[in-house]
């Protein structure tokens, strides 16, 4: 019998983003978090040899462990859970299968409560908690696992449903969604400039933005650490070196490695030191179209190649690429100036280049017939799609216009 994958709705940086237990399953598995030093809720130091075998049958979550506890070896199971009372509501301290379970895993602190897990003979595993010991946030990982499960599947199996749906109905839900991550979107970027000012706040967001999901994490670190006018008199190898033990380089490109991108952001400060006082000038002769017909008659009533190719130069002194500017453009400015008050650009989020598309998204809009000459791809619907990955998935029944 196959285990069923619960799922835990959680507040990610732009809304909420569902979690399974499969996904921090697959965390624990590929020891995706800071596993050096690690401590039990009992005080315990824990070192982990080897994370076990997946079983996705019934029983504990992994099988034949091996983990170091205060230096002693341990061999046995681990059990994964959302929360340390889960192991009572599923009463595996009744059920003898869960007797060889040395270290059970969850992923959210404890909230004040002690851990009183044991099994049927009486053993009571050591706790771990997950949350703290993430490099990234949690809707980064959920984002991954989403895109790699849809790559993994045959397009007609995660496209057919949605497409059962009127063509009218499937543009409203994705369009509909788009909008929802856009508020979202906004939101987010007024908290940050609450906190802080018009410069620092661009400073951090395109850092994050450099780092792509893998690296988003100590790139913000990074940003906090270095004030904007910090920043520009630190070499890239100082500041590569200081987050070597966090950086997540397997499997890469050379183009989006981290050093790499430090390496072009130096050189925008070098070039524009002003570069957020840049931007607003850019932004402020945007040309407004207020309710534009489509994607392709918006994108050459604007000029938008034209503006992507000054706002390239004159803002980041033409040290990114298109397509990376692009994701910096709806990823972190076009929310960050309507924040400001300064220019209503959601138009522009909606229709401007994708950027960074993963391919499984765009598979998804091209076999939904969301794209054609009028609507090219472009960012909005892209991020309705996302959404909907991000929850429950776009044939999902539940998903309302």
């Amino acid at each position: 019998m196959m285990k069923s994958d619960r799922v835990e709705e959680i507040q990610g940086l732009y809304g909420p983003v569902s979690v399974t237990e499969r996904l921090v399953q697959q965390i624990w598995l590929k020891q995706d978090f800071h596993f050096t030093d690690l401590r039990s809720e009992e005080g315990s130091q824990i070192t982990v040899q080897d994370p076990g075998r997946w079983n996705v049958n019934e029983g504990p979550d992994f099988l034949g462990a091996r983990i170091h506890i205060n230096g002693e070896e341990f061999a046995g199971d681990v059990e994964i859970h959302f929360y340390v009372q889960d192991w009572d509501i599923h009463q595996h301290g009744l059920n003898p299968n869960f007797n060889r379970v040395i270290l059970h895993v969850v992923l959210f602190p404890l909230d004040g409560k002690k851990s009183s897990v044991r099994t049927s003979n009486g053993h009571a595993p050591e706790t771990l908690v997950l949350m703290p010991l993430l490099d990234r946030d949690l809707e980064s990982h959920a984002m991954e696992s989403a895109l790699l499960e849809l790559e993994s599947q045959d397009i007609a199996e995660w496209v057919t449903d949605f497409c059962f749906r009127p063509l009218y109905e499937r543009i409203s839900i994705v369009e509909s969604a788009a909008t929802a991550r856009w508020k979202q979107k906004l939101e987010f970027a007024k908290k940050r400039l609450k906190d802080s000012t018009w410069a620092e706040v661009c400073h951090q967001s395109v850092l994050e933005v450099l780092g792509y999901s893998r690296n988003r994490t100590p790139m913000s670190r990074m940003a906090l650490r270095y004030p904007l006018k910090e920043f520009k008199a630190l070499s890239v190898d100082r500041l590569f070196a200081e987050e070597e033990a966090a950086w997540r380089l397997n499997g890469l490109r050379p183009a989006n490695h981290p050093r790499k991108r430090l390496e072009q952001y130096t050189m925008i400060l070098d070039e524009r030191p002003d570069w957020p006082d840049q931007l607003l000038k850019w932004a402020s002769k945007l040309p407004m179209i207020q309710s534009p017909v489509n994607t392709k008659s918006f994108r050459r009533e604007v000029g938008m190649q034209s503006l992507l190719d000054e706002l390239g130069e004159t803002v980041f002194a033409g040290a990114l690429s298109s397509s990376r500017l692009n994701t910096i453009c709806v990823d972190a400015l076009f929310p960050l100036l309507v924040a400001k008050g300064g220019v209503n650009v959601s138009n522009y989020w909606m229709h401007w280049f994708s950027g960074d598309m993963p391919e499984a998204l765009r598979k998804f809009l091209k076999f939904s017939d969301l794209v054609d000459r009028e609507y090219p791809y472009a960012n909005g619907r892209l991020q309705g799609a996302l959404s909907l990955t991000l929850s429950r998935g776009p044939g999902n029944e539940d998903v309302k216009t």
